[in-house]
Parts: structure tokens; sequence; C-alpha cells
């Protein structure tokens, strides 16, 4: 209260002395408080900032080159304001419209008394006198009637901007806010519409031309008014002429440059990307993008070209993306194919298939040939079994409906097989998987592994070619810092591409001693990376390269396709140490088509890509990260002291953590070498005791279709017992499996298809189901087809010397 009370006392008193100072100076009183008050009235009403128009967005290249622009949410076309004013604009602005710009205080009394004398002899308004800095104020208050009361606001808005700005800032404001006719407003704008390319391009006819615009923007009219543009912008040529701001000979040439025709389109050479980052809270801006111009047309035309191929097939959309692999920066950013033409072959061509989620096909097996690699779980050459496959109703196929039986893990990569990397994923484990795909960079992982299941690494999940391009790249960077960083790691090399040029500073290598390098690796090692790279280098280049052979000695690339289960997504990525690059082929309706595969669609289209980029030294093997490893030449598998054949080859360290071979083991033979035996039953000094190599019997029955040097075991001599061990290998159902009962078109349930092998070639299996006797099949590979009821039931096998295989399985009715 006392504090208050002090306060209204504090009023009272100044109120009581102004009004005694008012009485005794009325006139000093007056000019001291009026232009006070006037200045402060100013301050509160001229808005900061000064215009809030909403702008067009605008996208630039890395040579910033203006690749795009979308109009401002009110329907004009309105550039954001630059500070940066062509010399040729400034100079034919001001000639025009205010001579005394830089010598007056913000109005022009010889300007208003000069256009009061021609009103006044015309006997109507010809001339306003208005300075462009009382334009300014017209334009930030909403073009308002033009009455002498308006005139005097302006008057005074025009003193105090003055005050608040310089003079080429205030040019700058009228340039970008003036009108240049119908829906432009802004000189920069106007250079875009009028002649297509930028002001600071413009001629001195051309600068001239847009000059005289904001005072009567209806000249720009394509139809009418010509003569009278065509004379104002001569007028205005000979007034510079007079300055001396051009020659006598250039003023005669400017004059016979003809005016502008209809406006011009604005350049949309990355639509897509454009849409995503005005998206992106970038609306309004101008977004300075790491594109290279040159490059991103070369792209489109290759996207476009072929997708005016595939059409034949229905197939109409295709994304691709090139990448620096150093900074990560987005060098061609194709979201689609371009329908510029008007072509009805392309169909839903404003989707961005390169944020979309689709089927990732084959893309994710090196990630996960990787990982093994690096946790010491394979070798690269190590055996993978490529037999039929049942997970709880999932049964995997390879591309070409055929088994290997065992394939080098590296193969399995440089072939895609579908089987042998599933078997892999289990192994390495579904949920530990996908928490490394979630660090590596990919976003689109939203489900639980249980959603997923083993389909995961064969498409299973959804990815988009932005994430999968950035991964690679990730991957590539990881390996050629590590040389770099002398075998140190920055976990930075792991993330994902960026759109913006400078996003990344111009040198993102690490001093070798920054504490933020690592030793440990982030998720895979150098090594691990470079032999999946390897694998990736090593694939056949697809019957549509043309001269592929000499293409791939002119440049190396590690690459990777994928093709999504109904033919509905094409993938292909490639890598090289300087650049990364994706294409997606498909329909962006999900539609899938017959023979569109990422060998036959994407890969054709990748290859174009990167001749259009340039070559370089490959990467460079991590020798410090390297053990010599002893490897069973036939079996890929750290040697035991079994193996006959072995290399000494420069592994990952965790590479001596891996398995010794299994599939080496010492075999008992007759004198003779007819006949397998037991050492129980035979003299020492008659056995002959050899290491062999035996695989399974499903993978055997597979495997020697392929390798005729492949050698069974010789047979048991009918005296002698066989040794303990499985000599039946069911292959399906798998144990403890869930089957499905399918109906077939009568309605009736299906028979189930039962599959086995036998180590020996003219074997004889007797089959039953929960003891009942459902028949006999002959030779090494065994099939037998029954019906079975829900339930449990329990799937006996015994061969013809009395082995046998009990395994149960569950049957579940189809709903």
């Amino acid at each position: 209260m006392r504090v208050t009370e002090t306060v209204r006392r504090g009023l009272l008193h100044c109120v009581c002395r102004l009004r005694k100072l008012w009485k005794r100076y009325p006139l000093p009183f007056f000019f001291i408080l009026a232009p006070s008050a006037i200045w402060l009235w100013l301050h509160c009403s001229v808005p900061r900032p000064l215009f809030k128009s909403s702008y067009s967005t605008l996208l630039y290249g890395s040579e910033g080159r203006l690749l795009g622009a979308r109009i401002a949410a009110d329907g004009q076309w309105r550039f954001p304001p630059s500070d940066r004013l062509p010399s040729k604009i400034a100079s034919s602005l001001i000639a025009y419209e205010d001579k005394r710009f830089h010598l007056h205080p913000g109005f022009d009394p010889a300007a208003i008394l000069g256009a009061i004398r021609i009103n006044l002899l015309s006997g109507r308004t010809l001339r306003g006198g208005s300075t462009i800095t009382m334009q300014i104020a017209r334009i930030a208050r909403g073009n308002r009637p033009r009455n002498l009361s308006q005139k005097l606001i302006e008057t005074l808005w025009a003193i105090y901007l003055e005050s608040r700005y310089g003079k080429s800032e205030l040019l700058s404001l009228y340039a970008s806010h003036a009108p240049f006719g119908g829906n432009v407003i802004g000189a920069e704008t106007a250079a875009w519409r009028y002649f297509g390319r930028e002001a600071a391009e413009l001629s001195w006819a051309e600068s001239a031309t847009l000059a005289v615009l904001p005072n009567s923007p209806s000249l720009i009219h394509p139809g009418r008014n010509r003569s009278r543009l065509m004379a104002k912008r001569n007028r205005l040529l000979s007034a510079l002429r007079r300055k001396s701001l051009l020659s006598h000979t250039e003023y005669e040439l400017a004059c016979m440059e003809p005016l502008p025709d209809a406006p011009l389109p604005l350049p949309d050479e990355a639509p897509h990307l454009l849409e995503r980052m005005a998206a992106g809270g970038l609306k309004g801006h101008r977004i300075m993008s790491s594109i290279q111009p040159h490059l991103q047309q070369q792209t489109q035309e290759i996207v476009n070209r072929y997708a005016g191929e595939y059409a034949a097939n229905h197939v109409y959309n295709i994304a691709a993306i090139i990448a620096d692999v150093e900074t990560g920066r987005t060098l061609a950013y194709i979201g689609n194919t371009s329908d510029a033409n008007g072509s009805t072959l392309s169909r839903a061509v404003n989707v961005d298939l390169i944020t979309a989620g689709r089927s990732t096909g084959s893309i994710l097996k090196p990630f996960l040939y990787a990982a093994m690699l690096h946790e010491g779980m394979i070798l690269p050459a190590s055996l993978v079994a490529d037999v039929p496959l049942n997970i709880n109703g999932f049964s995997p196929q390879n591309f070409s409906k055929s088994f290997q039986g065992a394939v080098p893990a590296h193969r399995a990569i440089e072939q895609s097989l579908n089987v042998p990397l599933v078997r892999m994923l289990v192994s390495y484990n579904i949920g530990r998987f996908i928490s490394l795909l979630k660090r590596w960079g990919m976003t689109t992982l939203r489900f639980s592994e249980d959603h997923y299941g083993a389909s995961l690494i064969l498409g299973g999940a959804e990815g988009s070619l932005w994430d999968m391009v950035g991964m690679y790249a990730s991957m590539a960077r990881t390996l050629s810092h590590y040389h770099t960083y002398n075998g140190r790691y920055h976990p930075a090399d792991i993330r994902p591409l960026t759109l913006l040029a400078a996003s990344q500073p111009a040198d993102p290598i690490l001093s070798i001693s920054d504490p933020r390098l690592r030793d440990e690796s982030p998720i895979v090692s150098a090594i691990a990376a470079w032999y999946a790279l390897r694998a990736m280098s090593a694939l056949n280049r697809p019957e549509e390269e043309a001269e592929w052979q000499q293409f791939s000695s002119m440049k190396q690339i590690a690459w990777k396709t994928g093709t999504s289960y109904g033919n509905r997504d094409a993938w292909a990525i490639g890598i090289t140490p300087r650049f990364a690059a994706g294409v997606w082929v498909g329909n962006a309706s999900g539609e899938g088509r017959p023979g569109l595969t990422g060998v036959g669609y994407a890969a054709p289209i990748l290859f174009d890509i990167f001749s259009l980029l340039p070559g370089g030294k490959w990467f460079d093997f991590p020798f410090d990260e390297a053990v010599e490893v002893a490897v069973c030449r036939q079996s890929g598998h750290q040697a035991s002291a079994l193996c006959p054949a072995v290399d000494t080859l420069y592994l990952p360290a965790s590479g001596k953590l891996s398995a010794v071979c299994p599939f080496h083991r010492t075999v008992h033979l007759s004198a003779d070498l007819r006949y397998r035996v037991n050492a129980s039953c035979e003299p020492a000094d008659r056995i002959v005791s050899r290491p062999w190599f035996v695989l399974p019997p499903a993978q055997a029955f597979y495997y020697r279709n392929y390798h005729a040097d492949y050698m069974p075991l010789p047979p048991y001599r009918p005296d002698c017992e066989p040794d303990a061990g499985a000599a039946i290998e069911i292959i399906y159902p798998e144990p403890d499996a869930s089957l499905y009962l399918p109906k077939g078109f009568g309605g009736e349930y299906e028979r189930f298809v039962f599959r086995a092998a036998h180590a020996r070639p003219d074997a004889t299996i007797y089959w039953h189901a929960d003891d009942e006797f459902l028949g006999e099949t002959h030779g090494a590979y065994h099939q037998l087809s029954c019906r079975l009821s829900a339930g449990r039931h329990v799937l006996t096998l015994v061969d013809d010397r009395g082995r046998r295989v009990v395994m149960g399985f569950s049957v579940r009715a189809a709903r």
C-alpha cells in the first residue's frame, strides 16, 4: 500500500508540473511534445517486420541455381526478400521512381511541388510525387486509398523508415514487394516470370522493363499496351544513357530488344524434394540444397527414358537418388518419373517414392552378413545350409526354385539366395538384427520381431530408398575413414543423408587425437564392412547392361538388388568410395508386374547413373584389423586337424571365435577301401582311417548335384554294425512345427507332403504317423504325401537297417 501511494503521488506531481509548463511556455512545449508523440505513435504503429506477407518457397542447387519454386499461400508469386539487388535494376528503379533517393530523408519536396504543378496544369492527376520510401509505406499499409490524409501518414512513415533502415535496405524492400503485374510481386520474381532467369543476369533493356512496371503493372499484359510499355522502357533507357550508365551503342542495342511475351513457368527440376522440404518446416524460405543441377537433370533424363520403356509392362514409377559418401550430401533426388510432357504413361507422379515405405526384398542381406562377420558367427566362405526350410508355415524359396545343399556365405550374398539368409537370420536372432538396423539408420521398423519374423530378411519389412542408401553410405564411410583415423572410429560416421548444402562442414575429418574417436567399432568393424562390399562387388552385371564386362573393368561397384514378393518392388543400390546411389522401380499403387525384378529393371538404371559419376580408387583393405586364420578350403570354416586342404587368410579377428569345421570327420575303412567299418569290429591293423568331408544327408543330396567332386561315404560292410549317428534326416516338417491344413478347390483338405533324406542312396524308409503305417520310399531323397487331422502327431521313420528317427509336430485347421 505504501509503494502504490508513493507512485500515485509521483504521477500527480508530474502532471501538475506539465500543466504549469504548458501554461507558461505553450509554443515551445508543443514543438517538443508533438514530435515526441508522433514518434512514439510511429514506433508503435509501424510493424516489425515491416511486411508480414507469405512468400514463395524456393529451392536452390549447390551452385546457387534455382531448381524450383512454389507459389505463396495467398496465391502470389512473391520471392522471400533478398539483400542483394542487381545494380542494373537498382539504377533503373532509382532513375524512374526516385531520382533523389539517396538525398532526401524519406520525402522529396521538389518532387511533390513538381507533381502539384503538373497536375494543376493538366487538370488531372498525372504524378503523385511519392518517393520509393513512401511507396514502401503505402504497400506495407495495404495500398490504402490515395488522399491527402493517407499521403501525410505515408510521409511520416517514410521519415521513420529512413531512420530505421539504410538506403540499400529500403531499395531491396521496395524491389521485393512492389507489384510487377498480375500475381507477380518483386523484381526477382518478375525476372524469372518474364525472362526465365535470375535478376542479376538481365540486360539493361530487361531491367528497364521491370523498373517501369510497379508504376503501371497492367502494362505487362501480353495482349495489349505493348507500345506504351515500349515507350516507357525506351524513355528510361534514354535517361540512363544521359546519366552515362550505358553508352550510345548499348542504348541503341537495348532499344532493339523485344518485350517479354506471356509469363514463363518457373523451374521445377526437383519437385518432390521441394515438396518434402516445404512440408518439413521450410515453407516460404529460400532452401539451399546440396543438389547438383546438372547431375539432377541427367539423372531425371535417365529415369524418364527407362520409364518410357517400362510402361509397356505397365510399370510407371521410378525413384533414384545419388549421394556423396564422405559428407552424406544428396547430389540428385528423383522422387518419381517426370510428367513434364503431359504423358499419360506416368501414374501417381506426385508421390515421392524416395521416402515411401516399400518392401525391401533382399536389400538388407549384406547388413546381416557384415554383422555376423563382425560377431565371428561366420567366416566369408562358411558353408550355410541351402535345403528346404519351413518355420511355422513360412517356407522361403530361392529365386531359382532350386537348392544347392550348402553354399559359402559370401556366395549366398552374391547370388542373393533366400534360404541360406533366412537360416543366418534365425542364427543371428531377429530382434537383435532389428536393433542393429535401427542403429544403422532404418526408421521404418515400427513393429516387434514377432510381427516381422524370419521374412524380415526377404522383404517382410518396409524400408525407404532414403534410409537404404544412407545406410550403405554409412557403411562405406566407416570403411573409408578407418585409415584416416588410424584404426579408430567416429560414431558420427553412421548418420542419415542430408539435403541441405550447409548441414555438414566442408571438411568433416577429425584430428586423430580427437576424443570423440573410439577404438571399438560402433556397429560393424571396417574389415567386416570390407568383406560385405567385396561380396557385393562380385555380383554379375545384369544382362540388360550392354557390354557390362567392359564397364566392370572400368569401374568397380559394390551393388545389391532386391525384389519384393509378388514383383511389386525392384531395388538396386550401388556403392563406391565416393558415391552411393539407389534406384527403386515399380508402381506407386503397389501393383505387381510379371518380370519386375531388381536385376532386370532397377540395376540397368543404376549402372547408367554410375556412368555419369567419376571413378576412383577402391577401398583399402584394413590390414590392422585382420588376423591370419587357417580356413578349411572345402567348408570355409576354421580348419580342424582333419581338414586336408587349408588356406591361411586375413580375416576379422572375431573369426578366431567362429566354429571349427564340422564337416570333416574321421572315417574307418576296410583294408580294400571298399567299405566303411566300425573300429570295434575290425582289428586295428586292418583299418584304414582317413578324414572325409561329410554333409548331413539332406545337404548332401542337393550338394552333389552342383559338385561332381563330392564323394559320398562308402557303404557299411554288411557284417559290420554301423556306428552311431543319424543316417536319416527329416527335411519337412521341422521339429515341433505347426502345420496348417489348406483347403483345395473341392473344399476338402489337401495332403501334406513330407520330405526326408538318407545317407545311403539305396536306402528304404518306412513312414509311420502315430503308429499307423503310411508307406515306404526308396533312394537317397524321400517324399511321401498323406492326410492328417488337426491335433498333435508323431512322425516315425525307420530305415531298412532298423535305424529310426522320431519327431513331433502339430496340425491346425486353417480358418
